[in-house]
């Protein structure tokens, strides 16, 4: 994209939103052409009084009274607009960030420290994108005050424009400013990610929490203070160096200007330059000193905003791409032969081995398939390509013998079910907390207490003293709290409310719970399953826990990313391999 087009992107967004604020702002430009009149309405009026020209004194004086009395009228008009505009494109801008981050069909870019390195940038120049019409005005009002500055200066006395020259290194040093920004940026990105997650382990109640009970606080503070500085170091060394060449670029202009002025109040002495025009100069002087400077401001404020919507752009790109490799084709309505994995591999991004390496697998359509192994087996990592929230590296995952990349992405989630370990605490009214698992029935309290019936979770009713209506979370007015184990139950009748999936999954559902809960809710899905399974359903449970897999159809065994045992609980006891011996250990640690 342009440089231009970069520009057009927020000028564009700005009309849209509010035509008027964004033409009402343009009178700011207007009242810095007016008021950079000011010397010359200055040098009319003396020469008018000295030549007793009555003329020059009017049109010197109107333009005085025009650049005091219209122009902060003229300004205040234009800064309200401003205000407002960037605030309306500031949301604009901040929505469409959010639905960018939230429109990837995979999870494979938040596993990415580029990708993420990337979204921080533009998260923390969000207010930039929002600003960017108010820069362009500034950049306006910045480009038309050198312009106006150099005409009444050359109608003053042609030597100053020899001033020029003489701020030549400000335009070097604007763009040795860029450069250290832009630098300053890339290098600050990641410390600040740093920074953010320090901030919430040191803030939110549960990691908090633990921090407190294990004496770590210290630790984590001191981490921050060094990500913290590690974050803002390069932002310092880019301010330190621009204020050194801004300060050297202003002593040579001063010395410039002396000589300048010296030559020019010489020749006013000599009678050779109009007194009025000297009275011109020495007011047009100063502002020459700001012409280049101006001018530098001006590109340093197009150049940030172009850079900060290029890094929008690309963050654009970036999605677009991920979209554009989600596949168009549409979920079987009830599946025949089942799920195949044929070669299957994934390597997370940044590491060099593999989580999964070469899985050939098939699930049968129906079958109540549990997957097994130790922990940094692969078994979560198998779950999210398998619910196509990673696409694999290597080797495909084939629904009834069709790739599911090239099935839309949303469409197979939406026939896919389950809940996870690392599940999300939905504070929201009870009802709403299930329900969120299908959003057509989100008011149904008739759903709702059948899916905490699936999840042998009906007793968590009475931990609510609004019943369904009850706000979860301390953190709102009359919120109650709920242990670990009522959380996780919430979240397996949440993963129940799906009355037709295709894929049933239960990643590590038990972590929170006691032995006779874990029972009952194996009951309840158990049950789930074999109704899941009259439409050809595949229903996956994941576990280290080894006493509710002896019912599945089918066991895997998982052992350093590769499938190591597959069969029934019979036949691979049978084998004594080491599925039977994990099984035999656990089971004399629950005699």
């Amino acid at each position: 994209m342009t440089f231009f087009g970069n520009l057009w992107l927020p000028l564009a967004a700005a009309f849209r939103l509010d035509r008027r604020a964004a033409l009402l702002a343009f009178l700011e430009v207007l009242g810095t052409i007016l008021s950079n009149l000011l010397p010359l309405a200055f040098g009319l009026m003396v020469t008018g009084v000295a030549t007793r020209s009555e003329t020059a004194l009017v049109v010197g004086a109107a333009l005085a009274a025009i650049g005091y009395g219209v122009v902060p009228v003229f300004t205040t008009i234009g800064v309200e607009a401003r205000l407002r505009l960037n605030e309306t494109v500031g949301h604009e801008f901040d929505r469409r960030v959010a639905e960018l981050m939230a429109a990837v069909p995979t999870l494979d870019h938040l596993e990415s420290p580029a990708f993420r390195d990337q979204a921080q940038i533009v998260r923390e120049r969000q207010g930039a994108l929002g600003g960017a019409y108010n820069s362009v005005v500034n950049a306006l009002r910045s480009l038309a005050f050198p312009l106006v500055t150099l005409v009444v200066a050359i109608g003053a006395d042609n030597r100053l424009l020899l001033l020029i020259p003489a701020s030549l290194p400000s335009i070097l040093a604007g763009r040795w400013i860029v450069r250290w920004d832009r630098r300053a940026e890339d290098e600050a990105a990641e410390p600040a990610r740093l920074t953010q997650h320090l901030v919430a382990l040191a803030t939110e109640p549960v990691p908090a929490s633990e921090l407190r009970v294990l004496g770590a606080r210290e630790v984590i503070a001191d981490r921050l203070q060094r990500a913290g500085a590690a974050w803002r170091a390069p932002h310092i060394r880019a301010d330190i160096s621009k204020n050194v060449a801004s300060t050297a670029c202003g002593l040579f202009y001063l010395a410039s200007a002396g000589a300048v002025l010296t030559l020019i109040v010489r020749d006013a002495a000599d009678g050779r330059v109009p007194v009025g025009a000297v009275a011109t100069s020495v007011l047009v002087i100063g502002q020459l000193g700001h012409v280049v400077t101006s001018i530098r401001f001006a590109f340093q404020m197009l150049a940030q905003v172009t850079r900060t919507v290029g890094r929008y752009r690309a963050l654009e790109d970036g999605v677009a791409a991920a979209r554009a490799a989600d596949g168009t084709g549409t979920p079987p309505a009830r599946l025949h032969d089942g799920i195949s994995l044929r070669g299957l591999a994934f390597t997370y991004p940044g590491q060099e081995h593999p989580s999964l390496d070469q899985v050939d697998l098939d699930l049968p359509a129906g079958a109540v398939v549990a997957i097994v192994g130790e922990n940094g087996a692969g078994k979560s990592t198998l779950v999210k390509l398998l619910t196509g929230l990673y696409r694999p590296t290597e080797g495909a995952v084939l629904v009834d013998g069709v790739d599911l990349a090239g099935l839309d992405g949303e469409a197979w989630r939406a026939r896919c079910a389950g809940a996870f370990q690392d599940h999300v605490h939905l504070e929201l009214v009870a009802r709403e907390t299930i329900t969120t698992g299908d959003l057509a029935a989100l008011d149904s309290d008739e759903r709702a207490l059948r899916a905490l019936a699936d999840a042998a979770a009906s007793d968590v009713l009475v931990a609510l003293p609004g019943g369904l209506a009850t706000q979860l979370g301390t953190s709102w007015d009359e919120g109650t709290e709920l242990s670990g184990g009522q959380w996780q139950r919430l979240a397996i009748a949440r993963g129940m409310m799906r009355g037709d999936p295709l894929l049933l999954v239960l990643d590590e559902p038990t972590s929170a719970l006691d032995a006779a809960t874990e029972h009952a809710l194996f009951e309840g899905y158990a049950d789930a399953a074999r109704r899941a399974g009259r439409r050809g359903a595949v229903t996956v449970l994941v576990t280290h826990r080894f006493s509710t897999v002896a019912a599945a159809d089918l066991v895997v065994v998982l052992a350093d990313g590769r499938v190591s045992e597959v069969g029934s609980h019979a036949e691979l006891m049978a084998a004594g391999g080491s599925y039977a011996q994990l099984y035999a250990l656990q089971a004399r640690g629950y005699a």
